[in-house]
């Protein structure tokens, strides 16, 4: 067969496309009563995009559409536009031939999207055909789908695995489909944090060992949180649990976090500890933590240095600046009233007893302590919110 022939016969098929998509059309054969037999004339004439996207559009039809177009993707057969946010089946205005383009992605998706939320590992396997196409950000069109998968039905375990006591990942689904797992882990950490999903998030980067970005989602968390009183099941006592369960496997394990950021994190779990002390009204050990962080100074001499030191804490410290202020003032104002209330001969409640010097011995220390603390939050190169500053001042006035 000579180039003529071959081009006679190109233009010859190419015209019976194009009556047999605008001339006949769907209603000349019947296309709704006899579906089978318009999708075999698509079919027997090259037509497979249009074949595929026809047979789907009636619903009990529409799985045999899908599998077809599996073969056919497969067979390297399908004409794919260029964006998988273009529309099911397309058609290029500047290409003279009748031939469209299916949105294999598209058509995916939409079948997959029925049952996902109940069979996720079955939507996983439909997923994998989309391995070698790309979203229109560039992304492996697979490990995007997998992202919105984990996110649409939460089952962050089941699909991707979970940590073990040890450190070791316990594989998920995805392992049986993907060799660079630790890849799309990642995507979906990601995708978790940029909706906001922060808790599920820091689970996911420590999934992908991730650990510096552990942390450091883990303490803007708890700093939101670490001056509330606790409760169970409530948003802190979940994030405590998770950063004493992170704390305590990086400490065994080892880990690859900044220095920074781990410090801070320590130190949060000190100070929950403290407020923990704090809220069940026991004010001696919650006064005792407090010193032994040497986070406040708690005499005049310590003023200067402790505002020096406050400029190597991180934001997150920062942040619960105000609240640690007012809670260890609160507590100072306690130990004032208790030994106001307790009489000469007595030991009054605090580091010092009444064999140190008595009771006013006890009630100066006490507003020293509360004289430096005001010191302190006048100095800090840190802007305090105005109630923080007037409750501050006005706690200090009931100690005289």
């Amino acid at each position: 067969m000579d180039v003529n022939e071959k081009e006679s016969k190109v233009s010859h098929n190419i015209t019976i496309q194009y009556e047999i998509q605008f001339r006949f059309c769907e209603s000349h054969f019947g296309g709704y009563q006899q579906p089978f037999l318009y999708f075999q004339v698509l079919l027997l004439t090259a037509q497979f995009e249009a074949a595929v996207e026809f047979l789907s559009r009636i619903d009990r039809l529409r799985c045999h559409a899908v599998h077809v177009a599996l073969v056919l993707f497969e067979l390297n057969l399908l004409m794919l536009p260029q964006s998988s946010h273009q529309q099911l089946l397309t058609r290029d205005d500047s290409d003279p031939s009748p031939m469209r383009r299916l949105n294999f992605a598209r058509l995916i998706m939409m079948y997959t999207r029925k049952f996902e939320s109940t069979d996720a590992r079955e939507a996983l396997q439909y997923f994998f055909f989309l391995r070698d196409l790309k979203t229109s950000q560039g992304e492996n069109l697979f490990m995007s789908c997998v992202s919105e998968l984990v996110l649409e039905t939460r089952e962050f375990e089941m699909l991707l695995g979970r940590l073990e006591k040890d450190g070791t990942r316990k594989p998920g689904a995805i392992d049986k489909f993907h060799n660079d797992t630790q890849k799309i882990i990642e995507l979906v950490a990601k995708d978790t944090e940029a909706k906001g999903l922060f808790e599920d998030a820091v689970r996911l980067y420590d999934l992908a060992k991730k650990h510096d970005k552990v942390l450091e989602l883990l303490n803007k968390l708890l700093s939101q949180v670490v001056s509330q009183a606790t409760s169970p099941q409530s948003t802190r006592d979940r994030l405590k649990n998770l950063a004493f369960d992170v704390a305590g496997r990086y400490r065994t394990m080892g880990h690859e976090g900044t220095r920074s950021n781990t410090s801070t994190l320590y130190l949060l779990l000190d100070l929950l500890t403290f407020f923990d002390f704090y809220h069940e009204g026991n004010m001696e050990q919650s006064l005792e933590v407090m010193r032994q962080l040497q986070l406040l100074p708690l005499t005049s001499d310590a003023v200067e240095h402790k505002v020096g030191a406050f400029r190597h804490y991180t934001d997150e410290i920062r942040r619960c600046l105000p609240d640690i202020l007012l809670a260890t003032m609160t507590i100072l104002h306690n130990q004032y009233k208790n030994a106001k209330n307790t009489s000469a001969q007595s030991p009054v409640v605090g580091r010092l007893k009444a064999d140190d010097g008595g009771k006013d011995t006890f009630l100066n220390y006490v507003r020293s302590q509360a004289r430096a603390l005001i010191m302190f939050a006048g100095m800090l190169p840190y802007r305090l919110p105005g109630d923080t500053n007037a409750r501050l001042v006005q706690i200090e006035v009931l100690l005289n």
